[in-house]
């Protein structure tokens, strides 16, 4: 049923000022060449970007509540996306860096883990295989949450196909040789392959603007 033009207006509003506020916590712009940019490279652009961090990438739910957890609002990956998309070159290089490095995986709760399922070695089958079920879940980076939140917002899947093609750009160019930025590469590598074919993965960069050219684009 087609909403009264009263209805329309209230849910215009709501969605008005829910993405104004995610525009409010970005930092300040510039205007460059009619365009604008973020500027993260100075003192306080390390500041913003680790308190976009803390606000957008949430903790891993606990085992018992993995598949219990409500997603995060949509804001949050609003918030992400606007933000990576208004840094400059360099700054993305530090804010991917910065996303690999303490957004991913809880080295020490793996290694507590990992001690445990030794121990259970003697124990029935059961017990070994939970054991090994949450090992496997703790490994599970923070920022493939963030990823698996943002593909669901729109434009999301395009904004993760461009975000490998800068990674892939970074590793290629020797911008970044950090084995978090290549852990963090494998991990968007992998979820992408879940919805597309191999063929979309080789890509650099796609502009989304015309079927015809992503399909010959894919095809090569």
């Amino acid at each position: 049923m087609k909403p009264n033009p009263v209805t329309w207006a209230v849910r215009s509003s709501v969605k008005f000022w829910r993405h104004r506020a995610v525009f409010k916590g970005l930092p300040e712009a510039s205007s460059v060449n009619g365009g604008r940019w973020f500027s993260a490279s100075t003192g306080r652009g390390v500041s913003v970007m680790e308190e976009i961090l803390a606000r957008v990438v949430v903790p891993l739910p606990s085992y018992e509540t993995r598949d219990k957890s409500p997603p995060p609002p949509e804001s949050t990956s609003l918030e992400f996306m606007n933000f990576y998309r208004g840094l400059e070159k360099e700054s993305k290089v530090d804010f991917l860096s910065k996303l690999s490095q303490e957004c991913g995986v809880d080295h020490k709760t793996v290694s507590e883990l990992a001690v445990k399922l030794l121990d259970t070695q003697r124990r029935d089958q059961a017990t070994i295989l939970q054991a090994e079920d949450r090992l496997r879940y703790s490994l599970t980076p923070r920022y493939k949450q963030l990823f698996s939140h943002v593909s669901r917002v729109e434009g999301g899947v395009k904004f993760l196909v461009d975000l490998r093609a800068d990674l892939l750009e970074i590793l290629t160019s020797k911008a970044s040789d950090s084995p978090h930025i290549r852990d963090l590469n494998s991990a968007l590598k992998s979820l992408l392959s879940e919805w597309f074919s191999v063929g979309l993965l080789r890509l650099e960069r796609i502009t989304w603007q015309s079927p015809c050219e992503v399909l010959q684009k894919i095809s090569q």
